[in-house]
Order: C-alpha cells, then sequence, then structure tokens
C-alpha cells in the first residue's frame, strides 16, 4: 500500500494521515466502514466456538450495585439456557484462527506492520450487555458486525487510575465521558491505547476487535533475558584482572558497576542478536500449543500441479511470518512461528511476498515458481503446514 493511498476503512484518509494524525493519539470513527462484515458469524456460530477446549472465551455479566461476573469457557453445552436475558457478553478470541474468512480480513489491516496484529476477538452482548468502562494498552480496531452499541471514550488512562475493587474485571471507579457514538452494522471505531471507553449493546448485538500486540517492557525484558541464556556459554565471567587496592573490602566500585553494564550491554551490542531475538519473539504463535500442521509430504510435482490448476494458497491461519532487513527490500533474517529460518537469497521477493500476503493466487505464484530455489523453498512452506493449497 502507498502512503498516500485513502482506504475506505480509514474513511477516506490516507494511510500517512492516519498513522500521522490518529494512531496511538485519539480516536476515530467511521461510519459504513466494513459493510461485508455483516453475516459473517451468527450468535449460535460463535457460542459453538465457546464450547471447544482449544478456544479461549469467557462470558461476563453485569449485576446489580455494580458488581461483575467472570466466568472461563469451554462451557457446556447447555450453559447459556441459564444466564438472563440481559446484561451479559460472550467473548472469543483469536477467532481468525479458528475461522479462514477472518483471517483474510486481516489483510485489510496491513497500513500496520502485520508482527504488531494480535488476533481477532468477537463478542455477542444481549440487550444492555457491557464489560463495563475500561482501558486497554493497545490499539483497537471496533467493527460492529449485528446489532447495535452505544460507545462512549472518556479519559487517558494509565496504571495510577482507579479501578473498582474485588471485581474479577478490571471497570473504572471513575469515567469521564468525552464523546458518544451510537453505531449500526460496518461502523469502524478506533482506539488507541490507555483510552477509557465503555460500550453498551442496544439489544442484542455483536462487535468485532482487531488487536494489536504491545509487550510490556517487564515481558520483553524477561523474554530475552531467557533468549540470552539460552545462548550464553556458562564460562562468560564476571572478571577484575586490573583490580586496584580498596581502603573498604565491603565497597562496590563504580568500575565494577561499569563492567557489569558493559557485560549486559554486549548481549545487546552482539551482531544481529536484538533483531534476532526480536523477529522470533514477534513472530511466535499467540497460544503456546498452537503449531501448524507439518505432516505434509507433498512433492514439488504436487506444487506445480495445484498452481496449473489455478489452485490458490492460504496462509495458515495460525502461522506468523515477519522478516527483518535495513530496507522494506532487504531480507536479512526471515521468521517463521517464533524460528529464524533460512531461505535461499535468491529467494528474497518470494519471502516478501509471503510475509505480507495472505493469500497466493497461482497466477501471482507462476513467476517466482518458475525459479527451482523459489519451488523448493516454497514446497518446505508447503510441507511445514505454513501454506495450504484451497
Amino acid at each position: 500500500m502507498r502512503p498516500d493511498q485513502p482506504l475506505a476503512i480509514l474513511g477516506g484518509l490516507t494511510i500517512e494521515a492516519f498513522l500521522r494524525d490518529y494512531w496511538q493519539k485519539k480516536p476515530l470513527f467511521v461510519k459504513n466502514a466494513m459493510p461485508a462484515i455483516n453475516g459473517m458469524i451468527s450468535p449460535d456460530e460463535l457460542a459453538g466456538l465457546s464450547l471447544e477446549e482449544d478456544v479461549e472465551s469467557r462470558i461476563i455479566q453485569e449485576q446489580p450495585d455494580n458488581q461483575w461476573s467472570l466466568d472461563h469457557g469451554p462451557f457446556p453445552e447447555d450453559h447459556f439456557s441459564t444466564l438472563p436475558e440481559s446484561h451479559w457478553t460472550l467473548i472469543v478470541q483469536a477467532v481468525d484462527q479458528h475461522i479462514p474468512e477472518f483471517s483474510q480480513l486481516l489483510s485489510q489491516f496491513d497500513f500496520i506492520p502485520s508482527w504488531r496484529l494480535d488476533d481477532i476477538m468477537i463478542t455477542y452482548a444481549t440487550d444492555q450487555g457491557s464489560v463495563g468502562p475500561h482501558y486497554d494498552y493497545y490499539d483497537v480496531f471496533l467493527i460492529q458486525a449485528e446489532g447495535h452499541r452505544q460507545w462512549q471514550v472518556g479519559q487517558h488512562c494509565d496504571e495510577n487510575s482507579e479501578i473498582l475493587p474485588e471485581l474479577p474485571v478490571k471497570v473504572l471507579e471513575q469515567f469521564d465521558v468525552s464523546n458518544t457514538w451510537n453505531v449500526e452494522p460496518g461502523d469502524l471505531l478506533y482506539l488507541p491505547p490507555g483510552l477509557a471507553h465503555h460500550g453498551v449493546a442496544n439489544g442484542e448485538c455483536m462487535t468485532m476487535s482487531v488487536g494489536f500486540r504491545a509487550p510490556s517492557n517487564k515481558d520483553m525484558l524477561s523474554a530475552y533475558t531467557d533468549f540470552q541464556l539460552d545462548a550464553l556459554p556458562d564460562n562468560q565471567r564476571y572478571a577484575d584482572p586490573d583490580l586496584l587496592p580498596q581502603s573498604n573490602a565491603g565497597w562496590i566500585s563504580p568500575t565494577a558497576i561499569q563492567q557489569v553494564k558493559e557485560r549486559l550491554l554486549s548481549s545487546i551490542e552482539s551482531p544481529g542478536a536484538l533483531q534476532n531475538w526480536f523477529g522470533q519473539y514477534m513472530s511466535a504463535a499467540k497460544y503456546d500449543d498452537q503449531e501448524p500442521n507439518e505432516d505434509n509430504n507433498y512433492s514439488v510435482e504436487d506444487i506445480l500441479s495445484f498452481c496449473e490448476s489455478d489452485a490458490t494458497f492460504i496462509r495458515d491461519e495460525s502461522s506468523r511470518l515477519a522478516y527483518y532487513g535495513n530496507t522494506p527490500n532487504d531480507v536479512d533474517s526471515l521468521f517463521v512461528n517464533g524460528v529464524n529460518t533460512q531461505f535461499p537469497n535468491a529467494s528474497s521477493p518470494l519471502v516478501r511476498l509471503c510475509c505480507h500476503a495472505r493469500t497466493l493466487p497461482a497466477d501471482e505464484l507462476a513467476s517466482y515458481l518458475s525459479q527451482p530455489q523459489n519451488l523448493e523453498f516454497f514446497l518446505f512452506l508447503v510441507n511445514q503446514g505454513v501454506f495450504y493449497p484451497q
């Protein structure tokens, strides 16, 4: 996408204007931004997902006197018949990893780096259903799929913002409304991190949330430390061959602290260390037990046959791909599902295509697969379950 390209999903704003004026700064409401989303999934289908063991789901109920309850799935089939007629919300995470059509929908958000994408969460709410006024640490696009909802936004929040005590969900103690939208199917509301918001269903409704990964400094430091622990040999230790006499044996000198600092920083400044870790970290699967099907045994002839029959190759819904380079045209490292993956240097253009596109039509692949190295490399991706023929 070109930076000066206007997008309907952004209300006609160019990518450049959206990133400059709205991204992580202020909300954006777009009327009828995604009309095709209506009817993509029914409440019964969403409820069906919440019965599955490998699907993350929860139900939040608002009760009298500002009390709230939280139940985690998977739910038994008769659970929904026990719920009241109003004031509850079903939340299902990572719908894009269970329904391919939603995974393909993520391509509409390619104006944000794909390694920042987290998942598509879908909520079904009964009349007056809500999760309370709250804030998130990540960017989110809220798209109304069915029914009507009122969205309100308020103050900017942080870890010092007061929340109601002794509740299973985080509900803000104070919510200062600054803007209100009554949304219909297809409407979109973008919210930056830290902005208080509150959505209340007006009748039954469904809302799709496209969320983005925003790892905390604490999480990144912990993950990078684990990465280095696996890489560093045990014989690299603190040493002080230039130790000088000191008047007090209990004194930690600035020289000692400087050496510790240099030793720790050297792990970050080591060539390739940081980008290698970050690429693996941000391309890792959302769930630890999530692995694409690696039992495929396709041949080169199979791949060519698929292409000749105009088959489309689809990226596995749980797979994440990213690459590192000094410019968008350079591919120094490829990361596939948390693994630094080798590839032929001549396959860099194909690598860029695979990292960018979720769907690879046969005619688009044809020019790439005419080169034997590209054909072998793409066969490797297919047999690893990263792409599959439709």
